[in-house]
């Protein structure tokens, strides 16, 4: 009974052993203060997570497993901030109106206004009127509504005066109050919206080669990198005719497995189009490669010549909460480790949406010898897996019936 025992925790071991190996891993640079961390995932580490990052963890220094949250930058960043008119004068006249005058600084140019008004179930007539002094008004939009002012999640709500483009430097907006009392309008401004791209960081090229076709009619550029990298961005200008539009394909070398064996090809990814005096910026599907392959249909038209081919991965980061004093270490497993399950992830709006960065040390691989692991990589297959479990339920089943056996033969006696 008790050698069953041990057989069992011993094959509990090296299946639990074989489920924590890591292929890499990098030391951190230590902190300056208790906090939130964001640890950039740079493209030296891409050839070690998987496509989902559910292989990354995080350690400290006694070994044990720290928590975090997977983030990455967004390509684009939209960004509306409100910004106020100067509100000259609020008048409201009894059985009649409600006159608003606001100052548009410098006299930009502008085809809408924003109202920041109290909810109010009423409808309401108004006027729109443009002076470039305050004193002479001259009309832009007559008779138009008010209606239902009603926000179900605040208690006033934004509208928004559509009119053709003007440029005055004052605004009066006159609301009819003549058969109900007037609106309660808070501010009065307008959105600026700001367009953004996400941070990249550029991936380094070990080499590009260019090989021209004339039988194909195709200029073919290949991108090689020293590794697996992780690509999700390209940008390419070209050189040559004053004017020209041409198609270009993007490919990434894969491997195929047959019965015969593998073999490398050109995967088609993307395509876009080149211009001349233009540097194209195309998306990629998130690339995990060694090498990519352009493809420049050239038709019936003169070879153009590469000005400038750069290829960047999208900053991603592990965000942990880090102690100062503290040793910490990101290690990388088998693409086959499952996600982790922290709490971490039902707070991550209460963490700071841009912690500083820290960036990884050099990345160790775990290059073991071949005794050592013989053990490890038998237990790597599968089957054995499925056998070795298969075992353990069989020793339990036995050890189950023998002291079924042995409890009836007492009560016998």
């Amino acid at each position: 009974m008790r050698q069953s025992v041990i057989i069992i925790i011993l094959i509990i071991n090296v299946l639990a052993t074989q489920a924590q190996t890591f292929r890499a891993e990098a030391t951190l640079p230590a902190v300056h203060a208790d906090g939130f961390y964001r640890i950039l995932l740079s493209p030296d580490a891409a050839p070690y997570p998987n496509r989902e990052f559910s292989n990354v963890r995080l350690y400290d220094a006694t070994n044990k497993e720290v928590p975090y949250v997977l983030r990455e930058e967004k390509p684009v960043y939209i960004q509306e901030q409100f910004h106020d008119y100067t509100i000259v004068e609020k008048k409201q006249s009894s059985g009649c109106c409600t006159t608003l005058i606001l100052q548009v600084a410098g006299k930009t140019p502008i085809n809408n206004i924003n109202l920041l008004i109290r909810n109010a179930d009423v409808t309401k007539q108004a006027t729109l009127s443009g002076s470039d002094n305050g004193k002479e008004w001259f009309a832009i939009r007559d008779k138009f509504y008010f209606q239902s002012i009603d926000n179900a999640t605040e208690a006033a709500d934004m509208e928004t005066v559509h009119f053709p483009l003007s440029n005055y430097a004052y605004y009066s907006l006159t609301i009819n109050d003549s058969s109900s009392a007037p609106l309660n309008v808070i501010k009065a401004g307008y959105y600026d919206t700001s367009v953004s791209e996400g941070i990249y960081t550029q991936v380094t090229t070990r080499s590009m080669v260019t090989a021209d076709s004339a039988k194909q009619k195709k200029t073919y550029i290949y991108l090689q990198y020293d590794t697996l990298r992780l690509l999700d961005k390209l940008e390419l200008a070209m050189t040559g005719a004053p004017y020209f539009l041409r198609d270009v394909q993007v490919y990434q070398r894969a491997t195929r497995s047959a019965k015969k064996g593998s073999h490398d090809y050109y995967a088609p990814v993307t395509s876009f189009q080149i211009r001349s005096g233009q540097t194209a910026v195309v998306d990629l599907p998130m690339l995990k490669t060694r090498e990519l392959m352009l493809a420049i249909d050239n038709q019936d038209n003169p070879t153009l010549t590469v000005s400038t081919v750069k290829v960047y991965q999208l900053n991603r980061y592990i965000v942990a909460w880090l102690k100062k004093g503290e040793t910490y270490s990101i290690k990388f497993g088998e693409d086959a480790m499952a996600s982790p399950s922290y709490d971490l992830a039902f707070f991550q709006d209460s963490i700071a949406y841009q912690p500083d960065v820290l960036r990884i040390g050099a990345i160790r691989e775990h290059h073991e010898t071949t005794a050592k692991t013989e053990s490890p990589a038998f237990f790597t297959d599968k089957r054995i897996i499925w056998v070795a479990i298969i075992l353990v339920i069989g020793i339990l089943g036995f050890m189950s019936v023998r002291l079924i056996r042995e409890t009836n033969a007492q009560k016998k006696v």
